[in-house]
């Protein structure tokens, strides 16, 4: 059972989806991966596993936003120098830093190209605990318009770097990508301290942002029952992974958890 107990600066290290129906999101993303929740106190739920975190499900405080999204968290050891480094670079403070219970602090933030992204400074190491296996947690995608802007932005932040990936035969079994068409074998990747930390899509026309992907053992299955479930397909499916929009429009990913960035 992979867990992971650190995160270095910059590393994904929590994804959390807002919703305006809580029950109803926790009825569809329970069913579909096998996850309980706990109560934090609020309007706000621990997806867990196997009694081990995968992430977050909660509303919107009142009059801030009626929408839904998966947000995806970077780690910081300095919410307050982060957020300064984000104005510097060209992004944008949405809400915080502000307390989150007594685990930590947390800002959110819209990047340069209009991807928003969340930044986590915890009080103790962990954040997401168990990740890279089916239920879990198994890959981020940043959807950009322009790869180049995207390396100026975070890696000012935190010394990300593009790199390229190289697929294996399993991910050549279908040459389109989740997110725009493109070709899995040597897409484009944010690269940290020489790891390959998510995908990068390249892609003008789409909705700049973060997409967490959680790991399915049968991806055909698990997608028919998304859809069944209400879920809408973003994009065509390669043999390794898919994107979808909850029905309330939250956009994740499903993978193999072999099938890593």
């Amino acid at each position: 059972m992979p867990r992971r107990t650190s995160y270095r600066p910059g590393v994904p290290c929590w994804v959390d989806c807002i919703t305006p129906d809580l029950t109803g999101a926790q009825r569809f993303y329970g069913d579909l991966f096998g996850w309980e929740f706990a109560d934090e106190g609020g309007s706000y739920r621990l997806a867990v596993l196997d009694g081990e975190l995968i992430g977050g499900l909660g509303t919107a405080p009142p009059g801030r936003w009626s929408g839904a999204a998966w947000n995806v968290y970077l780690a910081t050891k300095d919410a307050d120098r982060t957020r300064a480094d984000v104005e510097d670079l060209g992004g944008s403070v949405v809400m915080g830093p502000v307390p989150a219970g007594e685990d930590g602090r947390l800002f959110l933030a819209v990047d340069p190209q209009g991807a928003p992204v969340g930044f986590w400074e915890g009080h103790h190491a962990q954040g997401v605990v168990l990740a890279d296996e089916a239920g879990a947690v198994c890959g981020h995608d940043l959807v950009v318009p322009r790869a180049d802007a995207a390396e100026r932005f975070y890696g000012g932040l935190f010394g990300f770097r593009t790199g390229r990936h190289q697929a294996d035969a399993a991910d050549a079994t279908d040459t389109s990508d989740a997110a725009d068409g493109a070709d899995d074998e040597g897409r484009l990747t944010l690269d940290l301290h020489g790891t390959a930390w998510a995908g990068l899509v390249e892609d003008p026309a789409a909705q700049p942002g973060w997409i967490p992907y959680i790991g399915v053992q049968d991806l055909a299955a698990s997608q028919a029952a998304a859809l069944a479930a209400g879920a809408q397909l973003v994009g065509r499916p390669t043999g390794t992974r898919t994107v979808l929009r909850d029905p309330w429009g939250a956009v994740f990913g499903m993978t193999r958890p072999s099938a890593q960035v």
